[in-house]
């Protein structure tokens, strides 16, 4: 049984209304509850409660599967009408926090068990949202959710220093894509100026193309094959001079790698992936060990970032049923 949630939440300090699938198991019993943090996506009708693809995919995995599945669509996507906070680790954690609540606020309203004990999975912008997600709740645990587990497929983690670097000098189609939206989503979280960022023509068609109705492949035509025509000479000379700015801050900021997981955290890569390199989840794991985390990199195969996905998703639905029993 599926179900779109609509709640409140907050974005910048203010009410936002956003919105997330619920999907039930058959027998409206499960033992455990299952996060799913979507990929990238920058059109609002592509959300996961919107009945596309992923969402009735990863519904059929999870709650086929037992457990309670819950996807966020973010903030900005879905129904909201805002902007998405893409890549935002605050309004991120809030939004899925909240989300959280408001199914088991909705569970309980309908007569339904609420399962607090969670485990997080998120592929691309997901991974990441896991990771920042997981460190949250455990610093600050919520009474609706404990965190048994969490995976992060093909996590970007160091934003600043590996998967901006990595991204810029365009070793992926989508590289123009990710960084255009970052770079859109960072400006009006922070209230700057994009021109500071991109030339004056980019900035105009970066802020036109992502209003939440265009698709991925609409985008990524309209834009430049590499991301580094989009951006200011200057600030790329800053940049990698090591020259502080506030997009260069803002990065640092949204890191996903400065903390020590109790719960483990497994993340997955695969050898082939060029939109997020595996030095992404392999070098955020060597300093997640070093703060004494709890973490596992689990190479999937040569696969690249479009297929690893769907062959990390049945190893990371194979642990969750062992974790989930316990």
């Amino acid at each position: 049984m599926l179900y779109r949630i609509t709640y409140w939440t907050e974005l910048s300090g203010k009410p936002q209304l956003a919105t997330g699938l619920l999907s039930i198991p058959k027998n409206h019993r499960a033992q455990t509850s299952v996060m799913w943090l979507n990929g990238t996506n920058p059109t609002r009708s592509e959300a996961p409660s919107a009945g596309g693809l992923v969402g009735l995919l990863v519904g059929a995995l999870f709650a086929g599967s037992g457990h309670l599945l819950l996807a966020p669509d973010y903030i900005g996507l879905g129904t909201s009408d805002t902007y998405h906070p893409y890549m935002h680790a605050v309004s991120t954690v809030d939004a899925a926090t909240d989300f959280i609540r408001a199914v088991a606020s909705h569970c309980d309203s309908e007569g339904m068990e609420w399962c607090p004990r969670l485990m997080l999975v998120g592929y691309s912008q997901g991974a990441h949202a896991v990771a920042v997600l997981q460190r949250q709740l455990e610093a600050s645990p919520i009474q609706e959710a404990e965190v048994l587990a969490s995976a992060s497929i093909a996590p970007p983690l160091d934003l600043a220093n590996v998967t901006l670097p990595w991204a810029l000098e365009g070793h992926a189609a989508s590289h123009s894509t990710y960084l255009a939206y970052i770079a859109h989503s960072y400006s009006r979280a922070y209230n700057q100026a994009l021109e500071s960022l991109l030339t004056d023509e980019a900035a105009t068609l970066v802020r036109e193309l992502f209003d939440g109705l265009h698709v991925g492949d609409e985008i990524m035509k309209q834009l430049p094959p590499t991301p580094l025509p989009m951006f200011r000479d200057d600030w790329v000379q800053g940049y990698r001079a090591g020259e502080s700015s506030w997009f260069r801050r803002a990065l640092e900021e949204n890191e996903a790698f400065d903390w020590a997981p109790r719960a483990p955290l497994r993340l997955y890569y695969g050898d082939a992936d060029v939109d997020v390199h595996p030095n992404d989840a392999l070098l955020g794991a060597e300093k997640i060990r070093k703060r004494g985390g709890n973490v596992e990199v689990v190479p999937v195969g040569h696969f690249d970032h479009a297929s690893v996905v769907y062959h990390a998703v049945p190893l990371v639905q194979e642990w969750f049923g062992r974790v989930g029993k316990a």
